[in-house]
């Protein structure tokens, strides 16, 4: 008797096609199932596994032991019983019935389940949209220049089988020193589309190429010399010739939506392409926020169809709303009805669900709402980092740090040049105290924008919270925008003493009235009295919180929710010694900050009554307070003991042994989770 009769006789060949059959079966059900359900892919890996390892176990066991009657023996036992044939062929019906079934189920995974931007490996096809290069000779259409670039990535974005980058990370490009495979090294990416825009009058002409990185080899290059009632279509076909080059096909909803046409009124995508602009500038300021929202209002006013400017129009009063730039209820009204008017046109439209998302975000604070609305995103819109950072936000303003610090890392692989998102990964490591980890995303951002004044701005604002003046006065030095360098400035000059010098730019700062407006101004004003106060102008000091006052109460009137107004009001009060109403407005704000639900910023509220209680002879009550909030974790720069040891605020309570004992003894522990 040779091998392979003995391999039959003992059923080792049924039990192999059976095993391989059952086994690619229960492969099958838990790789189109278990996503249903969010079991996490490593229970899917573990299933493989399992039934990989076990494949030679059953032949090991089928071989050796033989089912009878009697129960499992092993085959030499019962090699000499003579065998029964029964002719039965039930096991060939299951197998059979087992194909059939694991056949039906792995083609229905393909036709049901969503594709996905990326498996669990690197795409092949991924990609880059560097910014458009600006040819006409009105250099004021850039915006119409950056707007095109952001149309044909939010196109591409829509084909879920392509990664596409984000425009954040691409815009350090805008003035290319690098080689084109260089920056296709440092974005991740294996083909990088450029091209050239020119726009004159009612025409525009678009010279675009597809290139592989690799070696630099142009795939597919076009030139569109159209009327400007084309635009919509020469992006959809623009983005769908990139796709097709790709060797990418398009489902029909991918169809649909590269094709769809957002406005007839060409008027109404200009100032939309200008608000868009506004809005996505790096670190823009509350002016451009206003603008941004001024242009998006102009665009549903010429088209009141018009759906992305009704949503981003949301989305930018959402923001104005949370970071309190403008905290009206008139403002976030506006949030409300522009993003239910952008559902009601186009429910389905990204940006609609992103408005939407927002609204609950920024505008309610509703954060379990609006993390269920940006997971509903995430899943649908596997390509945009912009859910995974707003995930990653919301956690932290849900003191979910060590999820917070893990989303970030995950956007990062989808916008790996936003030197923002560095920095927005630098608070969350400052509000737990990290301070090696802060100082790392600092540099992080500043290897990619390494004159960018935002950056700088805040690495010298790390500098400060950690006591040292030295190096922060060297990066301060740096900043070549003064708007960027202003605040700073002037925080160092108070650090070092040089109270004159602050007066003086603080008073520079106020002469400019198209620079500071509203809140920022009434603020700016009560900052001038306070250092005034430690320059020792009394009167000098008096007058500025008097003009202030009035300005703050009336923003606290109109802006209940925001309490920021009423920290300063009770450092105004203070300094011109009302001390009852100064106690009142600090725990007034206190009050508003714990109803806010704002855990990220509403201890500053308390930071900030401490500061009025040392100042107002009640030294306990303060030391108390800096005790709980050094193990607190909140930000963006929270209080530290090199803060309490080199800030002038903190003099009065100098003398006194706690407070000795607390800035001279070891660093109490952040308590976070």
């Amino acid at each position: 008797m040779n091998f392979f009769t003995e391999l039959k006789r003992r059923n080792v060949y049924k039990v192999a096609v059976a095993y391989a059959v059952v086994g690619w079966l229960l492969v099958q059900i838990a790789t189109q199932t278990f996503p249903f359900f969010d079991i996490p892919n490593w229970a899917i890996r573990l299933v493989i596994l399992l039934v990989v390892i076990g494949f030679p176990i059953a032949l090991i066991i089928a071989w050796a032991f033989e089912l009878t009657p009697e129960g499992l023996k092993r085959t030499e036992s019962v090699a000499e019983t003579p065998r029964k044939q029964t002719g039965s062929r039930t096991w060939i019906y299951v197998v059979v019935a087992g194909c059939l079934f694991s056949v039906g189920l792995f083609f229905l995974g393909r036709q049901t389940a969503p594709r996905t931007a990326m498996a669990e490996g690197e795409m092949t096809k991924s990609i880059a949209v560097l910014p458009f290069e600006n040819l006409s000779e009105d250099k004021a259409n850039t915006y119409f220049v950056d707007g095109m670039q952001d149309e044909v990535i939010t196109r591409l974005a829509k084909i879920a089988e392509l990664r596409v980058i984000s425009r954040t990370s691409t815009q350090r490009y805008k003035t290319r020193a690098t080689n084109l495979a260089e920056i296709a090294r440092e974005l991740g990416v294996s083909h990088l589309v450029e091209g050239t825009v020119q726009r004159i009058g009612d025409r525009v002409r678009i010279n675009v190429q597809l290139i592989r990185a690799a070696n630099e080899g142009h795939l597919w290059a076009e030139i569109y010399d159209r009327n400007l009632t084309d635009i919509f279509a020469v992006q959809t076909e623009l983005a769908t010739a990139i796709a097709h080059s790709l060797q990418t096909e398009l489902t029909g909803r991918e169809q649909q939506a590269m094709a769809e046409k957002p406005t007839s009124n060409l008027a109404a995508y200009d100032a939309y392409l200008r608000g868009i602009d506004f809005d996505s500038r790096p670190g823009e300021t509350p002016s451009e926020d206003r603008k941004a929202a001024e242009a998006f209002e102009e665009a549903v006013r010429l088209d009141p169809k018009f759906a992305q400017a009704w949503a981003r129009l949301s989305r930018t009063s959402s923001d104005l709303y949370f970071m309190h730039f403008d905290g009206t209820a008139a403002r976030q009204e506006l949030a409300r009805s522009a993003a239910e008017t952008a559902t009601r046109l186009a429910p389905a439209l990204p940006e609609t669900q992103l408005a939407n998302a927002y609204y609950r975000y920024h505008g309610q604070r509703d954060y379990n709402g609006a993390r269920e609305l940006f997971e509903k995103i995430r899943r649908e819109m596997p390509n945009s980092s912009e859910a995974v950072e707003a995930l990653a936000r919301i956690a932290r303003r849900q003191s979910r740090w060590k999820e917070s610090i893990r989303l970030f890392e995950e956007a990062e692989k989808l916008n790996p040049r936003d030197a923002h998102l560095f920095m927005d990964r630098a608070w969350t490591f400052s509000m737990l105290r990290n301070y090696a980890a802060t100082l790392q995303m600092f540099e992080r951002a500043e290897a990619i924008v390494p004159e960018d004044g935002d950056v700088l701005a805040n690495k010298a604002y790390f500098y400060h919270w950690t006591g040292d003046l030295k190096a922060a006065g060297a990066v301060i030095e740096r900043i070549r925008d003064p708007a960027k360098r202003a605040d700073v400035e002037i925080t160092h000059m108070i650090l070092e003493r040089h109270f004159a010098e602050a007066v003086r730019a603080i008073e520079k700062r106020l002469s400019r009235s198209d620079v500071i407006q509203g809140v920022d101004r009434a603020t700016t004003l009560e900052w001038l009295g306070s250092i005034r106060l430690l320059a020792g102008d009394t009167d000098g000091a008096k007058k500025a919180f008097l003009e202030a006052k009035p300005e703050l109460e009336k923003y606290r009137r109109e802006q209940p929710t925001n309490f920021w107004i009423p920290m300063s009001l009770s450092n105004v009060e203070a300094g011109l010694g009302n001390t009852v109403d100064a106690l009142r407005e600090g725990e007034r704000a206190m009050e508003v900050a714990a109803a806010s639900d704002d855990p990220v910023f509403a201890p500053a509220a308390e930071s900030s009554l401490a500061e009025i209680e040392a100042r107002l002879g009640k030294p306990d009550a303060a030391i108390a307070r800096i005790e709980r909030l050094l193990q607190l974790a909140y930000g963006a720069f929270p209080l530290t003991q090199a803060q309490l040891r080199i800030d002038p605020l903190w003099d009065p309570l100098r003398s006194h042994p706690r407070f000795k004992a607390l800035v001279e003894g070891p660093e109490p522990k952040t308590i976070y989770q």
